[in-house]
């Protein structure tokens, strides 16, 4: 498969509409266009690297950011997927996050604010807390990756799109 046909390798055209569902479908590509780019080219190797005995591995990060989306996608009634484990190779784990993410978007879009307001444990505890922790974790990636002295290409995420030449 090549790079551009992976998930999120940009961020696609916003929505039409100004919706609840539409906005919460587009904070998850943001996540998925983060997270995309941010273990762009990690290879299994890295993933027990840590900066400090008391940090989590590169691997915990990935798995913790599927079960933060896993507990997304539970509240929005979408079935999770295929389970991943420490055991899982990089490229497992980062599959397994980025078609996640992508159902996730896809479902959100496609809810109605009535079909959102059901969720429990509702809308704006999806938002502060499992969505948010994502985007922290995703810092913290590229953050251990800078440490580790293999930072991913910088991606345009203001516009959502690919680095330059990527």
């Amino acid at each position: 498969m090549s790079k551009d046909q992976v998930p999120f390798y940009k961020i696609p055209d916003a929505p039409a509409s100004v919706a609840a569902g539409a906005i919460l479908g587009r904070l998850v590509d943001a996540i998925g266009f983060r997270f995309r780019w941010a273990v762009e080219g990690m290879v299994d190797a890295d993933l027990a690297y840590k900066p400090a005995p008391d940090c989590m591995t590169h691997a915990e990060l990935i798995l913790h950011i599927h079960d933060l989306l896993l507990s997304t996608a539970r509240n929005a009634a979408l079935p999770p997927g295929g389970p991943l484990s420490e055991t899982s190779s990089c490229e497992q784990m980062i599959s397994g996050v980025l078609d996640l993410s992508s159902r996730l978007s896809l479902r959100f879009k496609k809810m109605s604010n009535s079909d959102l307001a059901a969720c429990t444990p509702g809308l704006w505890n999806m938002i502060n807390g499992p969505l948010a922790d994502c985007l922290t974790h995703i810092g913290q990636i590229l953050s251990w990756r800078r440490l580790a002295g293999s930072p991913p290409a910088p991606a345009d995420l203001f516009r959502g799109l690919p680095p330059a030449g990527g």
